[in-house]
């Protein structure tokens, strides 16, 4: 630039120094007076040329840092929008991440919860059905066990008809057996035993059935001991004889037998105390 000032000046000077020769020139002006002017107007046009060349330096300078600072700006401001897209980026990723996560907490917290009540429920559900599975067969026991002694009055109201034949049957065995009587009777006997014999069977399936106790063991469950004798033959706690006859209703005991029930063999010290006893009487008299 201060080369093209220079060449600038001096061609301004030539231009002075060839205005200097013109005709135009006024001669009537002193030459120092003239030489002055002109040199203050070459300064004056050099420091204009100066001042706009300045100017324009200035401005092309200004303009390239412009273009400079804009480019620069362009190009921070991307970087700057790249940054706050790649920070914006890992900030939403993070925070889908976080949400993700306080996501799957609390759907497995809601699943958690579910499950207990589901489980409670389950489980409320399962008691109630037993319950109601256990009251069922209960009342199906109760009804199976009403219906099976549904006729216990009645059976046991036949009690005394059982009894009554086997009285009379008894009564006319024996009179047949020790008498001399009539063929009418015999067979009218049998023909009792015959019906005695239905109507026990009859009974039977009702569940009537008869108590065995002769010759059994004695069972407090199921005989009546009407008295205890001792006895040589049959051994202790053994049924002697049967008084009356004893009837079960099903695993029920309708009735109890009863019963005579063995002691056993009478005891030796006793004997030996009578023995002495009536040694004793025979010395004394």
């Amino acid at each position: 630039m201060a080369d093209v000032k220079e060449i600038k000046i001096e061609t301004k000077i030539e231009e002075a120094e060839n205005t200097e020769t013109s005709p135009n020139n006024d001669s009537d002006m002193p030459e120092e007076k003239t030489f002055v002017i002109r040199m203050r107007e070459i300064a004056e046009t050099a420091f204009d040329t100066v001042k706009s060349e300045v100017k324009k330096g200035i401005e092309d300078r200004t303009t390239a840092v412009e273009e400079t600072a804009a480019n620069l700006t362009s190009k921070v401001k991307e970087e700057v929008e790249a940054i706050v897209q790649r920070v914006h980026g890992q900030y939403e990723a993070e925070r889908e991440e976080l949400f993700r996560t306080e996501l799957e907490k609390e759907v497995e917290a809601a699943v958690q919860h579910v499950h207990e009540e589901y489980k409670a429920e389950r489980d409320l559900l399962l008691r109630t059905a037993a319950e109601a599975e256990n009251t069922k067969k209960r009342m199906e026991i109760d009804y199976q066990r009403k219906l099976k002694f549904a006729n216990e009055e009645i059976l046991e109201g036949m009690v005394p008809v059982l009894d009554s034949f086997e009285a009379a049957i008894k009564s006319v065995s024996e009179k047949v057996e020790t008498d001399d009587v009539s063929p009418d009777l015999a067979t009218f006997n049998e023909g009792v035993q015959l019906v005695y014999k239905q109507l026990l069977s009859a009974l039977k399936t009702h569940g009537l059935t008869p108590i065995e106790a002769a010759s059994e063991t004695f069972d407090p469950y199921r005989h009546e001991a009407l008295m205890a004798v001792a006895s040589d033959e049959i051994p202790a706690d053994k049924v002697i004889e049967e008084f009356r006859r004893g009837y079960m209703l099903h695993t029920r005991v309708l009735r109890a037998s009863q019963v005579v029930v063995s002691q056993g063999p009478a005891e030796k010290e006793e004997v030996n105390e009578e023995s002495n006893d009536s040694d004793a009487a025979d010395d004394t008299e």
